[in-house]
């Protein structure tokens, strides 16, 4: 991967603040009390720039002057910028239990395994703006991969397991070019109220406010998948 001269932190702190003599030490080390809150306004500022800009377009001193830090602080508490991005794209989903039942089980119908997909998939919309952007984030890497997340796999895998279930639902012993396009098709329902999140929101917040609102995407992006395997069985069919 290239890097420019904003992403390494040389010597382990990076740059001489500004105003400060050549030859004056200066500690990356913060006081007890705001280390918390430091490092949190750093990865704060950070996810709202990587998914505005992607991560090649993201200086660090753009992070830093909106975290309102000394650029030492990168250094300190992630290393450097590749570091400030795993942790960016890590740390908001650790907390984040998925209680859901496994959508491909073999003993369940495609209604269901469709509602169980959505539901994984949409819930992070209703649990706050850092997993919201967190989601787009990783959205992103699907469009500017950058090697950085760890989760990479799992999400290919879980690709896979819907071929599966639609394989399954169609009567196909290997997916096919069609199936394919049809798995990559649902996928794509989940991912516009993430990556179009806040033009929807302006132009129908109830979608996302209303009472019961991500219950209905979930219910509703379910019936158009529903809907969408039914036809490719008709053109399969015809």
């Amino acid at each position: 991967m290239l890097m420019n001269k904003d992403d390494m932190l040389p010597d382990g702190c990076a740059e001489r603040p500004q105003g400060v003599p050549r030859d004056t030490h200066v500690s990356p080390r913060p006081n007890s009390g705001d280390a918390g809150e430091a490092r949190g306004r750093i990865l704060a500022a950070a996810l709202r720039l990587f998914v505005d800009k992607g991560y090649a377009s993201t200086p660090v001193r753009e992070i830093v002057r909106t975290a309102r830090v000394n650029i030492a602080s990168v250094a300190y508490y992630f290393g450097d910028k590749a570091g400030l991005y795993r942790a960016v794209l890590n740390e908001p989903v650790q907390s984040v239990v998925d209680d859901a039942l496994p959508f491909d089980a073999p003993d369940i119908s495609l209604e269901e395994a469709l509602l169980r997909y959505m539901r994984s998939r949409l819930l992070p919309l209703g649990q706050g703006e850092t997993l919201l952007l967190n989601v787009r984030l990783r959205l992103r890497e699907i469009l500017e991969p950058t090697g950085m997340l760890d989760d990479e796999r799992v999400r290919e895998q879980s690709q896979q397991r819907l071929l599966t279930v639609l394989a399954r639902e169609l009567g196909l012993v290997q997916p096919d070019a069609g199936l394919h396009r049809l798995a990559f098709s649902i996928f794509s329902l989940v991912t516009y109220p993430y990556i179009g999140h806040e033009q929807i929101r302006h132009m129908e917040p109830a979608l996302f406010d209303a009472p019961g609102a991500i219950s209905a995407w979930i219910k509703g992006l379910t019936a158009y998948a529903v809907a969408m395997v039914d036809a490719e069985r008709r053109q399969r069919a015809a």
